[in-house]
């Protein structure tokens, strides 16, 4: 039998041999998640101690927009919880909170939807290894992470416009955020292609699916990855027009 490969190898073999490292974890599932879950964590946690008071800054200026909305009246009543909402340990509890809960939703709804893709298009792998493999497909994320938090540290400013979404952005972060083009467009960055890739890679050597199978089956994960993200997004604007 085939000797499984060490926790170093795998996480070096995502850059130079994802099939190979992606096939090995579905082999050998047991605990193999452990390692991607607390890179990601650290990834999370280095993150947010790069960028605590610039994301504190980008709070504020939220909710000033928010408030500027709002009429007087309400705007006054609001105004103490508001300013407690803006202190730098809620900010950065609240966004780490969601993050993680994000996480774990994001990769229940990948492993689902990698099942069962992979059932429908022929393939064989359990729920438990596809579950194994996927934290390590969200690995281009976390370096994506701590990339975009160094860069806020050096240069002052968090990263505002992600992927081509700057060809479509008015500068107004509010605006920005309700536009489906933008969000659309915000997702095509070189680190969600590398993960689009180790999805193809898991289809190829550890479901075994045929090279154009594979490659469709990808494009209907990524087009689903997009569509929640839009989805989400449309669901906020009906909820709270402008």
């Amino acid at each position: 039998m085939r000797q499984k490969m060490s926790v170093w190898d795998l996480v070096w073999s995502m850059v130079d041999r994802p099939g190979v490292a992606l096939a090995d974890i579905a082999a050998y599932p047991r605990w193999r998640w452990l390692a991607p879950v607390l890179l990601q964590m650290a990834a999370l946690a280095a993150s947010l101690a790069l960028t605590a008071s610039l994301l504190t800054i980008q709070a504020r200026q939220l909710l000033a927009e928010q408030m500027a909305r709002l009429p007087a009246e309400q705007a006054r009543l609001l105004a103490p919880q508001l300013e407690q909402m803006q202190a730098t340990p809620v900010v950065i509890g609240s966004t780490a909170v969601s993050a993680v809960i994000g996480l774990l939703l994001g990769w229940l709804f990948q492993a689902v939807v990698l099942y069962f893709g992979i059932l429908i298009a022929g393939g064989e792998l359990e729920f438990k290894r596809v579950l194994a493999a996927v934290p390590w497909l969200s690995l281009p994320f976390a370096l994506e992470m701590v990339l975009q938090a160094l860069f806020a540290a050096t240069q002052g400013h968090l990263v505002v416009n992600q992927g081509l979404s700057y060809l479509v952005s008015v500068g107004k972060p509010m605006e920005d955020m309700r536009n489906l083009a933008y969000v659309a467009l915000g997702q095509l960055t070189l680190f969600r292609l590398w993960h689009w890739l180790l999805v193809y890679a898991l289809l190829r050597r550890a479901a075994r699916l045929p090279a154009g199978t594979a490659a469709g089956l990808m494009l209907v994960y990524a087009a689903l990855g997009v569509g929640v993200q839009l989805a989400l997004v449309a669901l906020g604007n009906m909820l709270n027009p402008q």
